[in-house]
């Protein structure tokens, strides 16, 4: 006896329940549309503000790091019109930047600058500068912080950054403790006009 298997005709099969290449296609341009219109209102300049603090701590890091290695002094000078940042390693220790001493930049991100929030610093005194301490010298112009071979700073420091935003501008504080030379990095929180250590 022979089984007879029943197959749909042509017709029926065509008759499925299916998406089009069409509406695959528009579902596909309203989900662009949907996640284009969401990106720019994500605002990640308190993440740039965060990382520019870093990237100013880990220069000042790596100075002392080198001043202590190289056991000859390490100069940090911050052009804070240029928005950069200048380190020389001053092999004679003699404070001035010589034609055979080794000399790096590095700029600050677009939309960053060295400034003044207009509130009361981490130390809790008006702030004056963007750059400033008790001992802060001025090389060819621009503030100016030394690392000496035993890993101390040539003064205490407080410097200021500020990212633009949408809204009240980012503030970030980096701190040197003149007598070990540690770094620390600030976040200002506006609510409050307090400065939180984000840096442990």
């Amino acid at each position: 006896m022979r089984l007879r298997h029943n197959t749909p005709s042509p017709a029926l099969r065509s008759n499925r329940p299916a998406f089009t290449l069409a509406e695959l296609m528009i579902v596909v341009v309203i989900a662009g549309m949907m996640v284009a219109l969401a990106i720019p209102r994500i605002d990640t300049t308190k993440f740039k503000a965060d990382a520019i603090a870093q990237i100013v701590r880990t220069t000042l890091q790596y100075a002392q790091r080198q001043a202590i290695t190289r056991q000859h002094d390490m100069v940090v000078s911050f052009d804070t019109s240029g928005e950069r940042i200048r380190t020389f390693w001053d092999a004679n220790n003699n404070g001035q930047v010589g034609t055979g001493e080794r000399t790096t930049w590095r700029g600050l991100d677009v939309g960053v600058l060295f400034t003044d929030p207009s509130v009361s610093g981490v130390s809790g005194t008006a702030i004056q500068k963007p750059v400033s301490g008790s001992a802060i010298a001025t090389i060819t112009g621009y503030p100016t912080i030394t690392y000496h071979r035993d890993g101390s700073a040539s003064s205490d420091a407080e410097i200021y950054v500020s990212v633009a935003a949408h809204g009240p501008p980012w503030y970030r504080a980096i701190t040197i403790n003149q007598a070990t030379g540690r770094v620390e990095w600030y976040r200002l929180n506006t609510t409050t006009s307090k400065w939180i250590l984000a840096s442990q």
